[in-house]
C-alpha cells in the first residue's frame, strides 16, 4: 500500500434498499466534471429539497452530475452489467450524488464549501 492510500480509503459504503455498496473515489480526471456539478448546485437555495435542486439543473450541470454518477458506479460496480449500473444511477441519483460528492471531498473542502468560497471562485471563473 502506498502512502497515498491512506488518505483514500476503501470506500465509502451507501446503504440503498437492503444493499450496502462501497462507493470509490473519482480521480482528477474528473474534477473539470465535479466542478461543473458543484457550479451547477450554485444557485440553490439552503435547505432546498433534492428535487428542487435537481429540477433546477441545466443542462451542463446534469450532464456533469449524470456522468459523475455512471464513473462512480462503474468503478465501485464493475461487475455488474453496464445497462443496470445505468439505470441503478438514474432511479437513485438523489441518494447516490450527495454521497459521490462527500467522498470526493477533504474536510478542508466541505468547510470551503460551507463557507461558499470555493463556489463564489467557480462563479467568478
Amino acid at each position: 500500500m502506498g502512502i497515498l492510500s491512506k488518505h483514500l480509503g476503501m470506500g465509502e459504503p451507501i446503504t440503498i434498499g437492503e444493499d450496502t455498496i462501497n462507493l470509490y473515489p473519482l480521480t482528477t480526471e474528473d474534477l473539470p466534471l465535479f466542478f461543473k456539478a458543484m457550479k451547477a448546485f450554485s444557485g440553490a437555495k439552503e435547505g432546498a429539497s433534492p428535487e428542487d435542486i435537481f429540477k433546477n439543473l441545466n443542462d451542463e450541470g446534469l450532464n456533469a452530475i449524470k456522468i459523475l454518477i455512471d464513473k462512480t458506479l462503474d468503478k465501485s460496480l464493475p461487475n455488474e452489467p453496464i445497462e443496470d449500473r445505468r439505470s441503478f444511477g438514474l432511479k437513485y441519483m438523489m441518494t447516490l450524488f450527495p454521497k459521490i460528492m462527500e467522498i470526493n471531498m477533504s474536510m478542508d473542502t466541505h468547510e470551503a464549501v460551507k463557507k461558499k468560497d470555493l463556489i463564489e471562485a467557480i462563479k467568478n471563473k
